[in-house]
């Protein structure tokens, strides 16, 4: 049997992987993704600010975040250690109501997994 050739191996699943996969095979290039963990699998980050918008949309996954049951975020606010309270940081005072005005605190089981299906 002749051994497959690929254009690209990209080492890691995770979400530049993934993301780095699907751009390139959109691309033409046939990639072949390495990853030794099972996915899903747990890992920390679960928390996307509002410049991510972009590039999930550049990924073709905005609607799949829109249907999806992740929370979704307008706003950030900090507590320190002490307990004292920053002021909230509403996203859509700062950003483009219709794109970066919105993100999502996600499970980053589920969110990697919908990158590598993505990226399939």
């Amino acid at each position: 049997m002749p051994a497959e050739s690929f254009d690209v191996i990209v080492v890691g699943g995770g979400p530049a992987g993934s993301s780095a996969a699907a751009i390139l095979a959109e691309h033409g290039r046939r990639v072949l993704v390495l990853e030794r963990e099972k996915f899903p699998r747990y890992h920390i980050g679960e928390s996307l600010i509002p410049f991510t918008y972009q590039p999930l949309k550049r990924l073709g996954l905005i609607d799949q975040l829109k249907a999806s049951a992740f929370t979704k975020k307008y706003s950030v606010q900090f507590i320190a250690p002490d307990g004292k309270a920053s002021q909230p940081f509403y996203f859509f005072n700062r950003y483009d109501r219709e794109t970066v005005a919105q993100t999502w605190q996600v499970m980053r089981a589920e969110f990697d997994q919908m990158l590598l299906n993505n990226a399939r």
